[in-house]
């Protein structure tokens, strides 16, 4: 008498390997997700690639600035938990940064590879100077930063980042158009200290 064929037995046997193979193909890819996350990125574009007039010097400037700011991590959300602070100055030389203006943006969360976009304007206190032996201005943008991953006992990272955009005075144009990404280092310490003593501005 043949023996009945115990198709039971063959399902678990198919539902085990491909249980298996899910394991050992997945755990590997969510351990890479979770267990090494990335910075976040910030990049920043002034005067958002309109010509500025840089030919008749007034008592400040208005500087519009487009910033983006874009969580990296697929499976990762990033909480802000203080406020994010970016300073806008410029080059009189090359031993020397003049601050112009501060902006402020407030704690906030930031979802798995979500992006957020910043579009504002800051008045400066005064009117940039051209960078000498040069025709053009030199601005500089610096962004200081904290931030959390959303993960169980996670601490705070903090980023000092920044970047350098010179303005050419006579066209207005920009010598780098489009979004530039904000790079360590960000904030010079000895360039800060000079700040201090250059009481002229």
């Amino acid at each position: 008498m043949a023996r009945s064929f115990d198709y039971g037995f063959v399902f678990w046997c198919i539902g085990v390997l491909c249980f298996s193979l899910g394991f050992f193909v997945l755990m590997p890819v969510m351990l890479s997700l979770y267990s090494s996350p990335s910075s976040p990125s910030f990049s920043i574009n002034l005067f958002d690639d309109q010509a500025v007039n840089m030919t008749t010097p007034t008592s400040f400037i208005a500087i519009h600035f487009d910033l983006k700011l874009k969580n990296t991590n697929s499976a990762i959300g990033l909480h802000y938990p203080d406020q994010l602070n970016i300073t806008f100055s410029y080059f009189p030389n090359v031993s020397m940064i003049v601050s112009l203006a501060e902006y402020k943006l407030d704690s906030f969360y930031q979802g798995n590879g979500k992006g957020r976009r910043v579009r504002d304007v800051v008045e400066t206190s005064s009117f940039p100077r051209v960078l000498e032996g040069t025709d053009f201005i030199a601005f500089r943008v610096d962004l200081v930063a904290s931030y959390k991953y959303k993960l169980a006992g996670s601490k705070r990272h903090r980023v000092e980042l920044g970047c350098v955009v010179g303005v050419n005075v006579t066209n207005g144009t920009k010598m780098q158009m489009g979004f530039i990404r904000l790079v360590e280092p960000g904030l010079d310490s000895k360039l800060k200290k000079l700040v201090e003593e250059y009481d002229s501005y």
